[in-house]
């Protein structure tokens, strides 16, 4: 197991804050400025330190963070307003099964 750094800045803070300061800066930009305040660090620890803020839901880069599957799912089934609608049918309908099956049967009169 590594040792722990006693006293001194937190590396992976300062990597993250100088990113969020430039954000066009590459992971070996940001160690040679960091190098100048005495912060050592290599190019490929920047760019781990930067790749896991990113997976945590850090907005740092260019696309910002991946949207969860929450929002990818509302954005594929559509608004919500559309889900109350859907939801009232089924309701009245008495189950999705039943919603289903009248759905089903609307389709075969429609394209006949």
């Amino acid at each position: 197991m590594a040792k722990k750094a006693k006293g001194g800045p937190n590396k992976s803070s300062e990597i993250r804050g100088y990113k969020d300061a430039n954000p066009t800066a590459s992971p070996k930009e940001i160690a040679e400025a960091l190098g100048k305040q005495g912060i050592v660090v290599s190019a490929q620890f920047v760019s781990t330190v930067l790749s896991n803020a990113k997976k945590k839901g850090g907005k740092i880069g260019k696309r910002g963070p991946k949207p969860g599957r929450k929002a990818a799912m509302a954005s594929s089934i559509g608004n919500v307003d559309q889900l109350i609608k859907a939801k009232k049918l089924v309701d009245q309908l008495g189950g999705v099964d039943a919603a289903r099956s009248a759905i089903n049967a609307l389709a075969q009169l429609l394209s006949s």
